[in-house]
């Protein structure tokens, strides 16, 4: 049994549909004797979820760095981390330093360069103070190359830059490196080498995608095929897209389809986005429907649209490129929402090239027995 799991996380959104019920499995099938939720000062810790386990606490990551800081061996302490943001690096860069067991979960959709909003990316002060703080750190402790590769990571996003450090700098480069990921479909093995400079493919795992295991297996769904579901993204909640900009095309959805529309939320999605859609008389809704059309952008979540065999329209908005994977699986793309809702309203079909499975897998095992399994194994 491992000694003691920490589970990080920056957004109290992503505690509550990932890091609680993998923290509960591990203490309910006996993977480890203690499972921390760990978090940083900027976090509304008040908005995750209770949990009365007594195996499973919460605490600031800093007090319990400190702690381990102080003991001789931490071999036995694994660190699970979702992303390869600022803060997500900066610690695993510190608790391998002193011995812990760095391991990286897919937690979404990714793209080499995503859009992003300098400050928009920063959001509220307590954030910006301590994205700012890791990463200077690591421009005084690692130098140019390991800030050279955030600041274009999520900024200046250049090829050419990506070739430099991938020619000089791999080295530091994998001071802030997991030491395994687990991925949801076999693609980002190679994704995760081209962009962030991983070695093998043997440092990765393929999980599949657990959005299979959240909305659709082992679930009765209610099929309702003349309904149109728009799978929401936090554009403006994460700064990169301006409120009134997404709101027109929220609005021109909901006055199209009116009562037949469906808005998948995201978990931190703001619902006063989507006013025009109740004042229609649509609904908004949490679970994820089944229905006979789709709208989306880059959700992951449109790969379970995709392999229920619905007609998947994307569109692309905010100069936002959509991932090829997605252009090539769903039924078209379309670069105004008119001709989009047009399409659904005369009910066309058109037929996708493409399997989706090799990038967002359905796999019957379920993620976080993959995952269990892997880490009893090297314990």
């Amino acid at each position: 049994m491992i000694s003691k799991i920490l589970i990080y996380e920056v957004h109290y959104s992503n505690f509550n549909r990932y890091v609680i019920p993998l923290s509960k499995y591990f203490v309910e099938n006996e993977v480890s004797e203690k499972v921390v939720m760990v978090y940083d000062s900027f976090v509304e810790k008040e908005k995750i979820k209770k949990n009365l386990n007594k195996k499973i606490t919460n605490r600031n990551i800093s007090k319990v760095y400190k702690e381990l800081k102080k003991k001789d061996n931490n071999s036995d302490i694994i660190f699970i981390n979702y992303s390869y943001r600022i803060p997500d690096l900066y610690w695993t860069y510190k608790l391998k330093k002193i011995g812990v067991r760095c391991y990286q979960q897919q937690h979404g959709m990714y793209a080499e360069f995503l859009e992003r909003s300098f400050l928009g990316y920063f959001s509220a002060i307590n954030r910006k103070i301590t994205y700012f703080k890791y990463l200077f750190y690591f421009l005084l402790k690692l130098k140019a190359s390991v800030f050279l590769y955030l600041i274009n990571k999520d900024f200046v996003k250049s090829e050419n830059v990506n070739n430099l450090i991938s020619e000089k700098f791999k080295k530091k480069i994998e001071l802030i490196q997991s030491d395994h990921i687990f991925v949801w479909g076999d693609y980002w093995k190679k994704w995760f080498m081209k962009n962030h400079f991983y070695k093998s493919v043997d440092q990765f795992t393929t999980i599949g995608n657990p959005d299979y295991h959240v909305f659709i297996k082992n679930r009765v769904q209610n099929v309702e095929k003349d309904k149109v579901c728009y799978i929401a993204q936090t554009f403006v909640e994460d700064g990169r897209m301006d409120r009134v900009d997404y709101k027109k095309i929220i609005d021109k959805i909901s006055e199209t389809f009116k009562e037949q529309l469906l808005i998948k939320l995201h978990p931190r999605s703001d619902k006063t986005i989507f006013e025009s859609v109740i004042n229609n008389g649509g609904e908004l809704l949490y679970d994820f429907p089944i229905t006979g059309y789709y709208i989306g952008h880059y959700s992951s979540l449109l790969a379970l649209a995709i392999n229920e065999d619905a007609n998947v329209f994307l569109l692309e908005i905010n100069n936002e490129k959509i991932p090829h994977y997605f252009l090539n699986s769903a039924n078209k793309v379309f670069y105004n929402i008119e001709e989009l809702c047009h399409t659904i309203i005369r009910k066309d079909r058109l037929e996708s090239s493409q399997e989706i499975s090799y990038f967002f897998e359905n796999k019957e095992t379920h993620p976080f027995e993959i995952i269990t399994n892997f880490l009893i194994n090297i314990i």
